[in-house]
């Protein structure tokens, strides 16, 4: 796979039909519970349209081939696991930015844990998150890498420092952390932690506690560098 793919399928460039639209859903899914079961590599076109009871020819028709197919999934997958719009209008909206940071928490952790623990997409995503591919790669560039930015801001407003400095990015890194250790760990969690559970409720328990968690270190690494920044 190329580092970044812009691809535009053949079928794409038109208005398509309501049939098109169905058969390319069908497909999406097919090749999303294959690919989030087997990977990219051991998963073939054929195997996607057998699924998808579509013509053998249907994924080239439709996407231009398996490649390209692969990167509509991860697109769609992280559409489906993080509703990223309305994470940037919490954090580009004016406010109290602790206040931001507990909502921004709460917002990631339902949408990693309200959804179906198999899902496919789920699934998918985790599996990229620990051997990310070239697709990943074009999806961090586009739609994570500038959420991530903004969340520093975030972070830089409330320890009062640049957005490039070193603490906020690790301060960053530290708090979106414990986010996706829960997110990748669910059934592991849920089998040997049995005083946790994930319901509704719960989230929001565990979002106030990571807000607060985090908050506390911010305010500690606030104090360190107040003391170590040059005036």
């Amino acid at each position: 796979m190329n580092s970044v793919m812009t691809i535009e399928a053949p079928a794409q460039r038109n208005a398509l039909s309501a049939g098109e639209h169905k058969t390319r859903s069908r497909i999406l899914e097919a090749a999303g519970r294959l690919f989030s079961h087997k990977g990219y590599e051991r998963t073939t076109a054929r195997e996607i349209c057998e699924l998808a009871q579509v013509n053998p020819a249907a994924v080239n028709y439709h996407f231009g081939g398996k490649r390209q197919l692969y990167l509509e999934v991860i697109r769609e997958t992280d559409r489906r696991v993080v509703d990223r719009e309305a994470i940037k209008a919490i954090l580009v909206e004016e406010g109290d930015p602790e206040e931001k940071l507990g909502r921004v928490i709460s917002d990631l952790l339902h949408a990693f844990l309200d959804g179906e623990v198999g899902s496919w997409h789920n699934k998918l995503f985790v599996r990229e998150m620990s051997c990310p591919t070239e697709a990943f790669g074009e999806i961090f560039a586009t739609q994570i890498r500038p959420s991530l930015l903004l969340f520093r801001r975030i972070v830089a407003e409330i320890i009062c420092l640049p957005p490039d400095h070193p603490a906020v990015i690790r301060g960053a890194l530290s708090i979106i952390s414990q986010c996706l250790f829960v997110f990748q760990n669910r059934t592991t969690i849920e089998r040997f932690l049995l005083e946790l559970d994930f319901h509704p409720g719960s989230i929001d328990e565990l979002a106030r506690h990571i807000t607060t968690f985090s908050l506390g270190g911010l305010k500690r690494l606030q104090q360190q560098w107040s003391r170590e920044e040059p005036r």
